[in-house]
């Protein structure tokens, strides 16, 4: 299974981008652009704000730790991965450190574990998706939802339909190849790696009907909210016009202010994703 389909399929596993060839195409095409280099390096622990979806704890803060008992990680560390019983709780410092520095650090700990911090939007920012079985699942066999490694909810309720998470707590013992993907709020220029359907809850298209509406009354409705679209049909290359008559798919917003569509000459016969108003 390709790398970027298991991340849409965590975050949306009803019907929708990650599920059908074209929209693999789909995702390869929005992920082809390279991210800008050099990215600037900081340390961040972010601060909870009020939850909604465009704004969301993607980091435990010092408070939240301390509900669990435990303290802050040294400051050069880019995870803070502390002993609480039997298990270690994982958050991440440095959203934007190197791969290799989280994987150095979980090493360290004994865990073969890959973690990646990838760009997304506002509405995914925080999102985290787990695969507690790398082994498994490259061998072709289904991997449980749930599993040893479980993410850690913020207190309080929830609004979000993929859950508020904070962090994961991973038993000291674990023994398997997993694989943990965050996302981050994307910085200026960025592609998503995470690109969350354009009728999201916290996206521009939220509630409205889309699916087999034509090209340019869904374009109409993307650039009054600020967004540009491209479109991609029968696997090529997305293009900045498309048939005004034509159908819309599917759509993911590939970037800040950028949306992706699939769109077609006939109307799609696949079932539209539930609604989530």
């Amino acid at each position: 299974m390709h790398e970027i389909d298991r991340l849409v399929a965590g975050i949306a596993p009803d019907a929708g981008p990650g599920t059908t060839p074209i929209a693999r195409e789909l995702l390869d095409e929005i992920t082809s652009v390279p991210v800008p280099q050099p990215r600037p390096r900081r340390s961040w622990l972010a601060v909870p704000r009020p939850r909604s979806w465009a704004a969301m704890p993607v980091l435990a803060t010092l408070a939240a730790l301390l509900s669990f008992g435990v303290a802050q990680a040294p400051a050069s560390a880019a995870l803070d991965i502390e002993l609480v019983g039997d298990h270690y709780v994982i958050t991440v410092k440095d959203l934007l450190a190197e791969p290799e520095v989280y994987q150095r650090e979980l090493r360290a700990r004994g865990l073969d574990i890959t973690l990646d911090v990838v760009p997304t939007s506002a509405s995914l920012t925080g999102q985290i998706i787990v695969i507690n079985d790398m082994d498994r699942l490259l061998s072709g066999k289904l991997v449980p939802a749930a599993g040893p490694i479980t993410t850690i909810d913020a207190p309080g309720a929830c609004e979000r339909f993929a859950g508020c998470p904070i962090g994961v707590k991973v038993p000291v013992d674990f023994g398997k190849k997993a694989e943990i993907t965050l996302g981050r709020r994307a910085l200026p220029g960025e592609r998503y790696k995470m690109p969350p359907g354009i009728a999201l809850p916290g996206e521009p298209l939220h509630c409205v009907d889309y699916v087999n509406k034509s090209v340019t009354e869904i374009s109409a409705l993307l650039r009054e909210r600020g967004v540009t679209p491209s479109y991609i049909a029968n696997g090529k290359p997305s293009a900045p016009s498309a048939p005004g008559d034509w159908y819309v798919h599917n759509g993911v917003m590939s970037a800040d202010g950028q949306a992706l569509l699939v769109v077609g000459s006939e109307p799609s016969t696949r079932p539209a994703p539930p609604s989530r108003c």
